[in-house]
């Protein structure tokens, strides 16, 4: 209880504060018209929460391990060998010093070449094992992120996921959803699925 009442001290410390502030910048109606009733909202949006079929989760993932496993050996198959597809060194290493894909290749810092994913974007139309290893990346990423994760985030007792909405974080003004952040879902492809 003694947290909670410092809590509200310094909120209506900082409330104090910042209201003068709200009005000299002219801000003050954009928060009274709009932040401020959206408030309740989002809290009613956070506590009923969202539901998860994980049955068809389970499914998605299915089919992200098969197109990742095919990926991989179409990979392995252009490449002429196996190798670790995780380790931007190795990938390196098979791209521009095996295959040689360009004349100049890009290197970081530590002198390592370049493997990330604007460099293998420039190149996709050029090889189509590149296409695959961002295909591939996609797919693992969406599997790791996502399918594998967000069932873990189902609370026991509703067995809904309760995100965070937030108003302030982004420069644009819209929402912000975080712990899980559903927002950065993609919007295409398996990631529509999901």
């Amino acid at each position: 209880l003694e947290v909670v009442a410092d809590y509200a001290d310094v909120t209506l410390q900082l409330a104090d504060v910042l209201a003068p502030l709200l009005k000299e910048t002219g801000q003050d109606g954009v928060f009274d018209k709009i932040e401020a009733p959206l408030l309740p909202v989002l809290v009613d949006m956070e506590h009923e929460g969202v539901t998860l079929d994980t049955q068809v989760l389970a499914e998605i993932a299915v089919q992200l391990e098969g197109a990742m496993t095919r990926l991989e050996k179409a990979i392995y198959e252009e490449a002429g060998r196996e190798f670790n597809l995780n380790s931007p060194k190795q990938l390196g290493e098979i791209l521009f010093g095996e295959m040689k894909l360009v004349d100049k290749p890009k290197k970081t810092r530590t002198g390592q070449y370049r493997t990330d994913e604007q460099t293998l974007m420039d190149l996709a139309h050029r090889c189509q094992i590149v296409q695959y290893i961002l295909d591939f990346r996609e797919a693992s990423k969406l599997k790791s992120t996502y399918v594998d994760a967000l069932p873990g985030t189902i609370h026991p007792v509703s067995k809904r996921i309760h995100t965070t909405y937030n108003q302030i974080v982004t420069a644009t003004g819209r929402l912000n959803s975080t712990d899980p952040n559903l927002q950065n879902i993609p919007r295409s492809g398996d990631g529509l699925q999901i």
